[in-house]
């Protein structure tokens, strides 16, 4: 049975359920976009072919591993990253946390939508000779982008199941039309300067998507079998993430002039071009924009059971849309990226309450959740968040990867935490 109802804050019912592949689509529609491309030409232009490609794959493993731990979590409990976050943070405790998930996500879709609007501006003039505004551009593909969020996630699903298989086949196509411009070796390229270390390359490639690979659990509930996330996990960063960011570091190389849009554009593929950015776009806003929607509900919970799913989304989409006309999007990226770090510790938590402190067990887990707020949650939240400050300076490293450094410290923290109150607990029962 496909999912055609909301269940914005309620668990899924085991009848409802979607084929790994297609979750493993919809996953993969965040990685076949044009960030991931500009990722891997970034990347590969200070950095060695043979770097390149191992801190690639290594990044693409941990964000395999962080999104299969999030995503089991998911599909065992049946419910969102946001209401595993109730679970986890306490109710009120986490209404703080999913309001900056929620303002986080809303803020990328605004800036999506004004990076679109920058690319179309380039590809306009370049490719039809048009000079005048954008503005209908970012209006209309705002519209396009909540509407389809409007429809739902089954609206979503149709979308990945038709643009993601056609967008992979676009970056396969620019991956050979790349390698057919005369070239030296790539395999002998060395950067200008310093070559990026290797935990850098990493950091870059894990920091770049980790958002994806917390909220998992929003598609992975729709899942039965374990296997079947390893699945998704596998498809959408292992592989799909991999060969975008290995074809956008290929033709970086071999036309090492200009942004992907100035390489796309002289190799002659302007309209293929127009359909990796409005297709990754497209999709990407529409589940950004899901997210959103699933965060807001558990913020506002009885506001959210009042109004009807395709009017919050309607609500929110048009807040994201004028956050990209008015320009306070200049101002607020650094902000978001902040914020977006405040995701990655979460993962840390979530996974080690449930595997560790309650044993897999979903139902000593909500038990646990009853109270308002869950101060071991937020101390771990903190601590995770600062050695991922921390790593992201350069001061202080575990492992050389600040995601991976906010996941062990946060998960180390809560632990320990868990644990000692435990122990505290058990003797205050037996004193006498």
């Amino acid at each position: 049975m496909s999912p055609d109802g909301d269940y914005l804050t309620e668990t899924v019912p085991q009848g409802v359920a979607l084929p790994w592949w297609r979750v493993a689509l919809m996953m993969s529609a965040f990685s076949v976009s044009l960030p991931t491309l500009v990722t891997g030409v970034d990347l590969a232009r200070v950095t060695t072919m043979p770097g390149f490609v191992t801190g690639m794959l290594a990044g693409g493993l941990i964000l395999t591993i962080i999104g299969s731990l999030m995503g089991i979590v998911g599909a065992r409990t049946r419910l969102s990253s946001y209401m595993l976050a109730r679970l986890v943070f306490g109710e009120r405790g986490a209404m703080a946390l999913n309001a900056a998930f929620a303002v986080s996500l809303l803020g990328w879709f605004g800036v999506n939508i004004d990076l679109f609007a920058d690319a179309m501006r380039v590809l306009l003039a370049t490719l039809w000779g048009w000079h005048g505004p954008v503005w209908p551009v970012e209006l209309g593909s705002g519209l396009l982008m909540t509407l389809t969020t409007t429809v739902g996630l089954c609206a979503i699903d149709r979308l990945s199941l038709v643009l993601t298989p056609l967008l992979f086949l676009a970056t396969v196509w620019l991956l050979l039309c790349a390698l057919d411009v005369p070239h030296a070796g790539i395999m002998d390229h060395m950067p200008h300067g310093h070559a990026l270390r290797m935990g850098d390359v990493i950091s870059a490639v894990v920091g770049g998507v980790a958002v994806g690979a917390v909220i998992m659990p929003d598609l992975c509930r729709f899942l039965h079998r374990d296997r079947d996330v390893v699945l998704v996990s596998v498809c959408a960063y292992l592989l799909s993430a991999s060969f975008v960011m290995f074809a956008g570091g290929v033709a970086g190389l071999l036309v090492p002039q200009g942004g992907m849009l100035q390489i796309m554009l002289h190799m002659g593929l302007g309209l293929l071009a127009f359909g990796l950015v409005f297709g990754g776009t497209w999709t990407v806003n529409a589940l950004n924009l899901y997210s959103v929607i699933l965060s807001a509900a558990t913020v506002f919970p009885a506001r959210s059971h009042q109004t009807s799913r395709p009017v919050l989304t309607l609500a929110c989409g048009l807040l994201g849309t004028v956050l990209a006309f008015g320009g306070l999007l200049d101002h607020f990226i650094a902000f978001l990226f902040y914020l977006s770090i405040a995701f990655v510790p979460v993962a840390g938590i979530v996974t080690v309450d449930f595997f560790v402190l309650h044993a897999l067990d979903h139902d000593s887990m909500v038990h646990a959740a009853r109270r308002p707020v869950v101060w071991r949650a937020f101390v771990s939240w903190a601590a995770g968040t600062g050695i991922s400050l921390l790593a992201s300076a350069g001061v202080v490293t575990l492992t050389g990867i600040a995601a991976c450094d906010a996941i062990l410290g946060a998960g180390m923290t809560h632990a320990l935490a868990g644990f000692v109150g435990r122990r505290v607990a058990g003797r205050a029962v037996r004193r006498p």
